[in-house]
């Protein structure tokens, strides 16, 4: 009985090192392209490497320097927790930064973006957390939907006391 709940554990922990090994590659993945595409983009000429693109590849650096640091941690400490950094954010400005730096895979997948952000919404949290959930759910969009189809960025869909609801659609 003992031996089979051990063997039980093994193939959980498994499943959960797995699941990290997965989750890890896709954070790792996404401002990873970012970053590459941007380059590209410049060394091909698509794009001038004005001073407004470079700080976008510039954020990319940092947000994939960030989820390195979180790897990192995390390998040291043994959890599974991130850390958060939360400060007064404009939901808003971090949407479109998240935005024009996915915005060379969307536009290469042939999508339109349709946006519906408000000039600012000051929201307490972590700034690199959301610009990587957002990034994230862009890049995912990206990835599946075929060319020509609209992908909406809305801010916010709804407000509740302190909380405010992001759509990417």
């Amino acid at each position: 009985m003992a031996f089979d709940a051990m063997a039980d554990e093994v193939v959980r922990a498994d499943a959960v090192r797995r699941r990290l090994a997965a989750d890890v590659a896709h954070e790792l993945r996404t401002p990873l392209a970012a970053l590459q595409a941007g380059l590209e983009e410049l060394r091909d000429g698509l794009r001038a490497a004005d001073s407004e693109r470079l700080a976008a590849l510039h954020d990319q650096a940092l947000h994939l320097g960030r989820v390195v640091g979180d790897l990192a941690a995390l390998s040291a400490a043994e959890a599974a927790t991130l850390s958060l950094h939360p400060v007064d954010t404009d939901l808003a400005g971090v949407a479109r930064a998240a935005l024009d730096a996915q915005r060379p895979h969307l536009d290469a997948a042939g999508l339109r973006i349709d946006t519906d952000l408000p000039q600012a919404l000051i929201v307490h949290a972590d700034p690199d957390r959301l610009h990587q959930s957002i990034a994230n759910l862009l890049t995912n969009a990206a990835r599946y939907p075929g060319q020509g189809t609209v992908i909406t960025v809305r801010l916010p869909l709804a407000t509740a006391g302190t909380h405010a609801v992001t759509g990417i659609a």
